[in-house]
């Protein structure tokens, strides 16, 4: 009998908020009415269904969880009712959680109840991702977030309290930033006295129809304020292990990870993508119970391998390339250490620094360019 593949980590999207901020382009919306949230409950039985059929087709089985992660939307809304929901619904499915399993939930200020997470918490939550982007009232006002400042230091006192292991996201690069003269690095002081043990920092990406498009700062600052950032963050004790994550020492996020890794993840819920390794294909939900999948192939796997393994710590080796590739190869890397210092040689593997994440798409055009890739 052939052996099935095991599959550990889950991903389900929660597609609602409280308030559609003016720089979010995530898949959610503002629910009108109790029946919207029961749909989406509906919507994910069905979506398991097709979901087994996946897995059957595919030989692979659900194995015990070492991540499960929601995401949105902002899924601490999802409550008590929520939380009901979800112990039927893994109880029906026969899904349980490895002893060791990473239990993510998406927190905005303003947009959860203790009652609540004392609930979830009961289900094996142990993680929390807050969605602070800014402490100062200033920025939070101009992304159209729904919390205030006092929101925000609330949810980390509660946080520091909760004996729940919690990261904290920042946002880098936003408008008025320069002529405001925002001082990021008073912002992460005062976060790190309620202790997070991760932080992820991402440079506003938005539309060329942005309300405030023309008030975001110009390259140069955003670039520098990065990589203020990165060095202020790795003073403080804090691993620069991917492009916008800094973790403490054991506290990288084991569920992004996978992605990093290309391990192989379920998904759930509208908008939510997963992918499977020995089989090599990826399915993304829409708003129905029909995925759309896709077959990769060899080659578009390890042009993705080689991008993944650049934008973390993981880096790249000569053992990443065919034995006629590895000299071009290592005279780039001497070049980007060297001329450019963008990375450096640690341990027989090519790591990138804060400046090399920068330019990090250029890079593997370079590779590409040299038929490295």
């Amino acid at each position: 009998m052939k052996e099935k593949f095991l599959a550990n980590s889950l991903y389900v999207h929660f597609p609602f908020c409280r308030h559609l901020c003016n720089y979010c382009d995530f898949f959610k919306r503002v629910p009108q009415s109790q029946s919207e949230v029961v749909d989406f409950h509906a919507l994910l039985e069905l979506q398991k269904e097709q979901l087994d059929q996946i897995l059957f087709n595919e030989n692979t089985n659900i194995g015990k969880l070492k991540s499960l992660y929601f995401g949105g939307g902002t899924p601490s809304l999802w409550g008590e009712s929520g939380a009901l929901f979800w112990n039927n619904f893994t109880q029906q499915h026969q899904i349980s959680l490895a002893d060791d399993c990473e239990f993510t939930m998406e927190l905005n200020p303003g947009s959860w109840k203790k009652s609540d997470l004392e609930h979830w918490k009961r289900l094996g939550l142990n993680r929390i991702s807050m969605g602070m982007q800014s402490l100062d009232q200033r920025f939070i006002k101009i992304l159209d977030r729904v919390h205030n400042r006092e929101d925000a230091l609330q949810t980390l006192e509660m946080l520091k309290h909760s004996k729940l292991n919690f990261s904290v996201d920042f946002m880098l690069g936003l408008p008025h930033s320069k002529s405001y003269k925002r001082d990021i690095i008073a912002e992460l002081k005062e976060v790190l006295t309620f202790n997070p043990s991760h932080l992820s920092l991402y440079i506003l990406t938005v539309k060329s129809n942005y309300v405030h498009q023309k008030d975001i700062p110009d390259e140069e600052y955003i670039e520098d304020e990065y990589l203020t950032v990165a060095n202020f963050l790795k003073e403080h004790g804090f691993e620069h292990y991917e492009v916008s994550n800094f973790a403490k020492p054991g506290f990288r996020s084991f569920h992004n990870s996978q992605y990093w890794k290309q391990e192989s993840t379920l998904a759930l819920g509208p908008s939510a993508t997963g992918f499977l390794k020995e089989s090599q294909i990826r399915f993304k939900w829409k708003e129905s119970d029909q995925p759309d999948i896709e077959n990769l192939n060899d080659e578009e796997l390890k042009l993705e391998k080689l991008f993944l393994q650049l934008r973390t710590d993981e880096g790249l080796s000569v053992d990443d390339f065919k034995s006629e590739s590895r000299p071009a190869f290592l005279k780039l890397a001497q070049n980007w250490q060297e001329a450019r210092q963008l990375g450096q040689w640690e341990n027989g593997r090519f790591r990138l620094g804060a400046k090399g994440y920068l330019v990090m798409d250029s890079l593997l055009n370079e590779l590409m360019a040299h038929d490295l890739a």
